[in-house]
């Protein structure tokens, strides 16, 4: 294993090695082939400033990534000089603006960026993209393939440096995050030919008016992003009390959330339905809130009228979050966890056909974590016997393709056997 690390280790360093000295040729070519001039520079340090300003200023999104709209300035710069300017501009906006990381990283990052800028700029001026008119088909053709070359290259280096340092494989992570790459940059590049245009007519001043208003939409778009995570972390803490009050189902919710977004995601949901489906999860359980602990803690059996209370909480869990704003969409799949394909589940006895993905994989990730759990009157079964049970005692209960998804998830992971 130590052998394994090691080896592992030197990968990513001479990974890195190779990009940075890549993106540091790139650049010393770039000043080598730089015209001498104060208009020139001017031009170089303003723009970079802008970059770096952006740099400093991502806005954190929920999965460790960020997003700054450093790449519309960068861009922008391509079209309006070359391809070596846009990678001085790169390297020196990203060195700086991730120099807080430490130097490896810095060289890294701005290396990376460099080359993405380079090669994007060079796959536009290849396709004649300088010569033509901005009302000609042709110039956003050379557009698209560029902006296109910019997203490949910045993605392959990127990911394959978290692929090295984290053991993900490559796909994984193409798969994972390509989407929201490349919809960031096709929504970023109108920025560009706008900041082109108003270079072109109104100079330096103008980009200045137009460069505060971007930074007040991304203080909106921060606001917004942090609102969001306020509420997932509101959602955690009330799930979290809730499970407090027994000890065998402390950390289920969370859990059972887990396990749905793996599912969800070999299903390719879009980011709003995997958000509410990770809402539903943390709160599939919010309405054991108005059952008593004499019933809700019971170690033994419970009798069949108290089986009739517990079966009410889905309802109860329905009728508190349909309330709320932001959860409206939440209180259907909430209500439905406990239905089952075949109709023999409650409160309504809904059909396969009648309950939405979200359901009932919310339905699947719910069993499979009480299954796998300790409880007062049984034990935890082991991963393999929970799988056989849902798939054949209980078989008709859930969504066969939805099974066979969690039990490649759970290969794939490897888990633990018992």
């Amino acid at each position: 294993m130590w052998e394994v690390n090691v080896r592992k280790e030197a990968f990513l360093n001479l990974y890195i090695v190779a990009v940075a000295l890549a993106g540091i040729l790139i650049c010393g070519w770039a000043l080598w082939n730089f015209k001498l001039s104060s208009a020139n520079f001017f031009f170089l340090f303003f723009f970079l400033a802008l970059t770096l300003i952006a740099e400093l200023l991502p806005v954190p999104l929920p999965n460790r990534a960020a997003i700054s709209v450093s790449f519309a300035i960068v861009y922008g710069v391509m079209l309006l000089s070359s391809p070596f300017v846009a990678a001085l501009v790169a390297f020196g906006g990203m060195f700086l603006g991730t120099a807080k990381f430490g130097l490896r990283k810095a060289l890294f990052n701005g290396s990376q960026y460099a080359l993405s800028a380079y090669f994007s700029g060079r796959v536009f001026e290849l396709l004649g993209g300088y010569a033509f008119a901005w009302t000609s088909v042709q110039l956003y053709i050379a557009i698209v393939l560029s902006v296109l070359t910019f997203f490949a290259v910045n993605a392959f280096l990127v990911m394959g440096v978290i692929s090295l340092s984290e053991g993900v494989p490559l796909r994984s992570l193409w798969k994972q995050d390509i989407n929201g790459i490349l919809v960031q940059y096709f929504a970023l590049f109108p920025l560009s030919v706008l900041l082109y245009l108003i270079h072109s007519t109104v100079g330096y001043a103008g980009i200045l008016l137009f460069f505060f208003p971007l930074l007040v939409a991304r203080y909106s778009f921060k606001l917004y992003v942090e609102t969001k995570k306020t509420h997932l972390e509101l959602l955690r803490a009330l799930t979290a009390a809730l499970d407090a009050k027994d000890p065998y189902t402390q950390g289920h919710s969370l859990r059972v959330a887990q396990v749905a977004l793996k599912i969800a995601s070999r299903f390719k949901l879009p980011d709003r339905r995997l958000e509410m489906l990770e809402y539903a999860a943390l709160l599939h359980d919010v309405g054991k809130i108005g059952i008593k602990d004499a019933i809700l803690l019971k170690p033994q059996k419970l009798t069949t009228s108290e089986y009739e209370v517990i079966k009410t909480h889905p309802l109860v869990g329905y009728e508190i979050v349909a309330n709320v704003d932001f959860l409206r969409e939440v209180a259907e799949i909430i209500r439905s966890h406990h239905e089952r394909c075949d109709g023999s589940g409650y409160p309504d006895g809904k059909r396969a056909d009648q309950l939405s993905l979200e359901a009932r994989i919310l339905a699947v990730a719910d069993a499979f974590d009480a299954l796998t759990s300790d409880r007062p009157y049984r034990r935890a079964f082991a991963v393999q016997e929970a799988l056989q049970i849902m798939k054949n005692d209980e078989r008709g209960r859930y969504d066969q393709v939805i099974l066979e998804v969690l039990e490649a998830i759970v290969r794939g992971e490897g888990k633990d056997q018992r």
